[in-house]
């Protein structure tokens, strides 16, 4: 009967020793996972911030600009309306947005057509080319 204590007593401490390694195991992997869930939440905080900062910029930036700003992305308009003689145009560019005039000037009416391409006679060729 005393050769059973010893026995059971040396039980006890395998089975502390065995759930003090599964403790710090739990807890190693419960400090890896909050720091994994951490750094990943850091990754789209950083992101969607970002992505705020550059929106707020650009709509300060629209609301801030000026007249040369807005007609130097395409937000302009052009009227070429002839004069009497026919070989003059009056040509006014202004801004869509603000409706200012941008360009007001006297010129040939012809000078913004596209000048036609000389045709080449069609001839045959059996390769196509």
């Amino acid at each position: 009967m005393m050769n059973a204590i010893p026995h059971l007593t040396g039980g006890f401490r395998k089975m502390q020793a065995v759930d003090a390694r599964r403790n710090l195991r739990q807890s190693q992997e419960a400090r890896a996972r909050f720091w994994h869930a951490t750094i990943v939440s850091s990754f789209f905080i950083a992101v969607v911030g970002a992505s705020l900062f550059l929106g707020a910029v650009m709509v300060i930036g629209t609301i801030r600009g000026n007249n040369s700003e807005l007609t130097a992305d395409g937000r302009t308009a052009r009227v070429a309306r002839t004069l009497r003689d026919g070989k003059l145009c009056h040509y006014i560019v202004f801004d869509n947005k603000t409706a200012l005039t941008v360009e007001d000037r006297i010129g040939r009416c012809n000078e913004d057509k596209p000048k036609p391409k000389q045709e080449r006679p069609s001839t045959f060729s059996w390769g196509g080319r």
